[in-house]
C-alpha cells in the first residue's frame, strides 16, 4: 500500500465520525536518519483519530509513537517528506493499516501455546506470532519477537513491525472486556 492509498483509507474511514478508529503504522527508511535505528524504532503507531484524517477539522497534525516506545507523542507531519514535500525529509519504506492484516479477522479464534524460550506463540488463520507476554496495570501486553505466515504455499517470515502490529490487535482481544478495547493509539 503507498502512502496515498494509506491516508485515503484513513480518511474514509472517518469520513462518518465512526466510533472506533483504524490503527494505521508507518515504516521509515534508515536513510532517513543520520544514525542506525532498528525497525522497531523506525515504525510508528497512527490512529485514524488525528486532525489530518478527519473532516472538518480545525488544523492538521499527525501524532504517533515509534513502537519501541522510545520516541513518543511525535509530530510526523513536520517530518515526513510526503506531507512536507522536502526531499531531506524523512521517507515512508512501508505503511499499512492493522485492522486490514492478512488475518486479522481471525484473531477472536486465536490458539495459544507457551515456548520453551519463553515466548508464547500465538495461531490464528494462516499467521503464527511469538512474542513475550507482560503484565502492565492488570492489562496483558505483548512483545514481538518473531511471526511467520504461509504466502502462495510457503512459510514466510513477517517483519517485525507486522509482528508488532499483530501484537497490538492480540493484546486488543486479549483484554477486551465487553466495556473497553484495551486500545493503543500513537
Amino acid at each position: 500500500m503507498t502512502y496515498t492509498e494509506w491516508k485515503a483509507a484513513m480518511r474514509a474511514h472517518e469520513q462518518d465520525c465512526p466510533a472506533e478508529h483504524l490503527t494505521g503504522i508507518l515504516v521509515f527508511t534508515q536513510d532517513s536518519f543520520d544514525r542506525v535505528f532498528p525497525r522497531l524504532s523506525r515504525a510508528y503507531l497512527v490512529g485514524s483519530n488525528n486532525k489530518a484524517f478527519q473532516p472538518n477539522m480545525g488544523g492538521y497534525s499527525i501524532f504517533a509513537s515509534c513502537l519501541d516506545g522510545t520516541d513518543p507523542c511525535v509530530r510526523l507531519e513536520r517530518l515526513m517528506a510526503a506531507e512536507t514535500g522536502r526531499a531531506g525529509d524523512w521517507k515512508i519504506e512501508d505503511c499499512f493499516i492493522l485492522e486490514q492484516l492478512r488475518d486479522a479477522a481471525a484473531i477472536p479464534t486465536c490458539q495459544q501455546m507457551a515456548q520453551e524460550d519463553g515466548t508464547t506463540a500465538f495461531f490464528f488463520g494462516c499467521t503464527t506470532v511469538h512474542a513475550l507476554p507482560e503484565s502492565d496495570a492488570g492489562k496483558i501486553r505483548l512483545k514481538p519477537v518473531r511471526g511467520t505466515q504461509v504466502a502462495c504455499g510457503e512459510w514466510v517470515d513477517l517483519e517485525i513491525e507486522r509482528v508488532a502490529g499483530y501484537c497490538i490487535l492480540l493484546e486488543r482481544h486479549l483484554n477486551y472486556d465487553g466495556t473497553e478495547r484495551g486500545e493503543r493509539y500513537g
